[in-house]
């Protein structure tokens, strides 16, 4: 599940990534195709012998080159618009392309366009080059934009009677034109390629530099981070906060008895047994180091998760482990706290006073759960209060 997540997500990144380039160059082609028939009109007669046809040519020019600009990009809406917009810029290049293909075999057929031919038919080679070189990134709708203004003027000039000299240097132009294609297309998707692996590479850096290794669990250093993330939002939306400290009881025992391998299981256990029972929304389990772990439990109070700490110590207690050494039973120490803006200044302070339930946990006998609020100045001061 967690694989294809990630397949999904490089695809939304390559088409979103595909979407931007597409934008960059849609906007600018359309121009040079307002140029070529500005062009055909200041050195031909063609305006005034066929007004009407040129007239309609320009406002079409126009209105694609103007759809290329004004047709934005999808700002929400996911895969589907992104799709959506693609299709559409394909049809305006099509369209584009296509018409340009039928100007060019109009010059060649027409004598009032005599002037132009030359022009037109480097014109479209060009297109046809920049199409190969700009419009790479899906490789049949470019190449059938290439065919579509390179064939028919091709085609014809290959007809008897015709200049069959210019159809041989077109047509061998257009082996280089669609082998230049199929190089830009596979060098642009070589490029997405590497930038996905180079993300995927960060990732997995970002990810080891917030994970213990052993364990799989959150370090220390991502430990923080979150418990003051959570101190921030809990100030801010007034909700509670506990936070627990887990100490594994005689733990340097185990391993002088079993062995280090033995102990490196015994702590993957203990985080997968952690992970297992407090896998609660935004719940986080840590490794502080050594022996030692954590778990931040928002929108609990302290007697709420001292309960579940307790319910967590007694079944460790009830399994083996390690499978095959049924004998070895695992017991933890947990020290128990909850938030207050009044009596803890920061994480630091919140954490330390957790860190004192638990050494009162351990020194009071370990394999059991205490509470900071009942701490023994807080049971002092509560004695008194009632007292008076």
């Amino acid at each position: 599940m967690e694989r294809d997540l990630e397949t999904v997500g490089a695809d939304l990144r390559r088409l979103a990534h595909e979407v931007a380039e597409t934008r960059q160059r849609m906007v600018i082609g359309g121009s040079f195709y307002v140029l070529g028939w500005v062009l055909v009109c200041l050195f031909t007669p063609v305006l005034r012998a066929h007004t009407l046809a040129s007239l309609l040519l320009a406002v079409l020019f126009i209105g694609l080159a103007l759809a290329r600009v004004l047709l934005r990009p999808p700002l929400a809406g996911g895969a589907d618009a992104m799709v959506r917009w693609l299709d559409l810029q394909w049809i305006i290049i099509q369209v584009s392309a296509a018409t340009w293909g039928g100007v060019v075999l109009w010059t060649l057929m027409d004598p009032v366009l005599v002037d132009a031919r030359v022009a037109l038919i480097v014109g479209a080679a060009g297109f046809a080059t920049a199409i190969a070189n700009t419009y790479c990134m899906r490789f049949w709708p470019s190449l059938l934009a290439i065919m579509a203004i390179y064939l028919p003027s091709t085609m014809y000039l290959w007809m008897p009677g015709q200049d069959r000299a210019v159809a041989f240097s077109l047509s061998v132009y257009l082996l280089y034109v669609i082998s230049s294609l199929v190089r830009s297309h596979r060098d642009f998707h070589h490029r997405l390629d590497f930038e996905e692996e180079l993300r995927r590479q960060r990732d997995r850096f970002e990810q080891m530099s917030r994970t213990d290794d052993l364990t799989g669990l959150a370090n220390r250093r991502q430990f923080v981070a979150a418990l003051e993330r959570c101190i921030g939002e809990c100030q801010r939306e007034h909700c509670q906060l506990s936070l627990l400290v887990l100490d594994i009881d005689h733990f340097k025992q185990i391993n002088d008895a079993y062995g280090h391998s033995v102990g490196d299981r015994c702590l993957v256990a203990f985080a997968a047994q952690l992970r297992q029972v407090f896998a609660g929304q935004h719940e986080l389990c840590a490794r502080l180091g050594g022996e030692e772990f954590a778990v931040i439990i928002p929108h609990h109070d302290e007697a709420q998760a001292a309960a579940r700490a307790d319910a967590f110590r007694i079944g460790l207690g009830a399994v083996a482990v390690v499978s095959e050494l049924a004998e070895l039973r695992v017991r933890v120490s947990i020290g128990v706290g909850e938030f207050s803006r009044g009596r803890h200044g920061n994480a630091d302070h919140f954490l330390s006073e957790v860190d004192g339930a638990l050494y009162r946990a351990k020194g009071g006998g370990r394999d059991r759960v205490c509470r900071a609020a009942f701490a023994p100045s807080l049971v002092v001061d509560q004695i008194l209060g009632q007292h008076r």
